[in-house]
This record gives C-alpha cells, structure tokens and sequence, in this order.
C-alpha cells in the first residue's frame, strides 16, 4: 500500500470540476481534482473524484494518470513502481496512460479534508471575515513576525514566522487547537512554548500577513458581528 500522504501536498493540486447542491437536507459538493508533485514525479497526476456530503467524504474514484513523450518515454510509475499501465484511449493528449497506485483509502480521505477546507479558506477567509472573527495580539513588521487569535475558538492561537503558519500554546501540546487542518506536522518546543505548522493555513501566510497590517484595531471588530447578525433578523422579517 503507497503512502499518500508522502505525495500529497495542499499547494499542488488544481480543481477541475465542483458542483454543489442541497438534497434531503443535506449540502452535497462533488469534486474532481488533480493532484501534483514534481518533486515526486514529474510524469504523473492523480486524478481523485469525490463527493462531500456534510462533513462527510466519499471517494468515489482514483486514478494515476502517466504522461510519456519522447523526451519521458514510458517508464514504470515513479509513485508506486508499477509497471501495469493501461493507455488511455478518451485523452485528447497521446501517451497518456492510467493505473491504480494502491493508496490508503483512509490517508486520501484525511487530505481531501484539508484539501475542501483549503477551498473554503480561499472562498471565506476575507478582510472582513479577518477582522470581525482574529483578533492581533503581536505584530513586528519588521522582521514578519505575528501573534493572532480566533475569537470565535476558545485559546485557539496562531504565530506566524519563517514564512509559515503555526498552532501556537503556552500551556502545553494538549491545548494546540486549529478548525483548518488534522494537525498532524511535527511538534516544535521553543522556550517552553509549542508551535506546530498549519498545513491549511501556511499557504495563505502572505494573506494572513496582507489582513494583519490592514487592521485598524487588534480586537475583533464585534460592530461587524452584531451588523451581520442585524442583517440576517432583517432577512427573515
């Protein structure tokens, strides 16, 4: 069995197709994604199409997609080894052809959850979301270093260095929280303090550091909060 979190990565996939609809009650999203690593390969693609029905995922179809020219003649997978391939007659491209890689059925599950809540991320997370749920409690623009918090989750906070976004507790590992991603990267211990990176949000570090300095106050702006909810009243009347 081929482990798919070891190719799997949040910044390398692109978004095909996505439908959403409402049934029995339910929100359903159906997804075809592509996903990439060329430091993996460079001649495939896997190909996932799956469906969200609440907060629930079913997978629904993989493929391994293998892509041979004259420069990459046809070679056995650089993902799995297999030599097994079968041509792919309905590509509008030649030389492609597809395979089964054999991936955790559980591991592709765990990334599709961080790869819908990256989607979301990139539609929801605005200025105003920003400023009205994050509160700022460090900022040095200087050297890019910043300190926020969720307000809406309790002791859930955020430090972002190097580039990247990390859990952040003072009081010990058990108190890391985060609603975007598995929190399953390596724990860091620096000065008593424990840090872990957010694979969800650690691509969006240069929008998160852009909302920050376009604050006009650290606390949440609560004013936008109750105007939201005034909104919604007004809607029903």
């Amino acid at each position: 069995m081929v482990n798919f979190k070891g190719f799997f990565t949040i910044s390398s996939y692109e978004v095909m197709e996505h439908m959403s609809r409402k049934e029995n009650g339910k929100n359903i999203d159906e997804y075809e994604v592509m996903l990439y690593n060329e430091n993996v390969s460079q001649t495939e693609n896997v190909m996932i199409k799956f469906k969200k029905v609440s907060d629930e995922i079913a997978v629904e179809k993989v493929q391994t997609l293998s892509y041979f020219d004259q420069q990459s003649p046809k070679h056995p997978c650089k993902i799995c080894g297999s030599e097994v391939m079968v041509k792919e007659n309905n590509s509008e491209e030649p030389g492609v052809y597809v395979h089964d890689c054999s991936f955790n059925g559980e591991e592709i599950k765990d990334c599709l959850r961080e790869l819908v809540q990256n989607e979301l991320l990139q539609d929801r997370f605005t200025q105003e979301e920003f400023d009205r749920n994050y509160g700022v409690n460090y900022r040095d623009d200087a050297n890019q270093q910043y300190s926020f918090y969720d307000a809406q989750q309790r002791d859930t906070f955020y430090t972002i260095f190097n580039d990247s976004v990390y859990h952040t507790s003072y009081a010990g590992p058990q108190e890391l929280r985060c609603k975007f991603c598995g929190m399953d990267e390596e724990l860091l211990v620096v000065d008593g303090a424990f840090y872990q990176k957010c694979a969800v949000l650690t691509p969006h570090t240069n929008q998160i550091i852009d909302m920050i300095k376009a604050r006009k106050q650290n606390e949440p702006d609560v004013t936008k909060r109750w105007g939201e909810k005034r909104d919604r009243n007004l809607r029903r009347t």
